[in-house]
């Protein structure tokens, strides 16, 4: 875990906390009504998947920059791992259901969040160098 920044770290499995939480919340229908406010207060669910899904991808780009597979971090692949989990057990509960919009935006929001950092600190590397 040498490779780890700890503060984004922490940062990122708080946010995984609070999303995952949301969502089991949602499923159980416990505070269903304050997830769904909080989904309207940002523009729908699908600004919150991708706003929330973003986020985690440039924490899992700050907590590990070290790529493994298509340069991406381990953060990042067990993130998505966790998206994809999450999406396709709501397939299972009744109160839920399975959209393969919301499993794109949330794949799709940890890549580019990811990348989105690492071009970032490319450029600064580049930058930096150059001066």
């Amino acid at each position: 875990m040498h490779s780890v920044q700890k503060v984004p770290f922490f940062i990122l499995v708080a946010m995984l906390s609070l999303l995952g939480a949301a969502s089991v919340l949602k499923s159980t229908g416990i505070f269903s009504i304050h997830v769904r406010e909080t989904e309207l207060m940002v523009g729908g669910a699908i600004y919150l998947h991708m706003v929330g899904s973003f986020t985690l991808g440039m924490l899992c780009r700050l907590a590990s920059s070290k790529g493994i597979v298509l340069g991406l971090p381990s953060t990042a692949l067990f993130v998505l791992l966790l998206v994809v989990l999450d999406e396709s057990l709501q397939s299972q509960i009744p109160s839920r259901q399975f959209s393969w919009l919301d499993m794109t935006v949330n794949v799709f929001g940890v890549l580019l969040g990811t990348y989105f950092c690492s071009a970032i600190a490319t450029v600064r590397l580049k930058t930096k160098a150059n001066h």
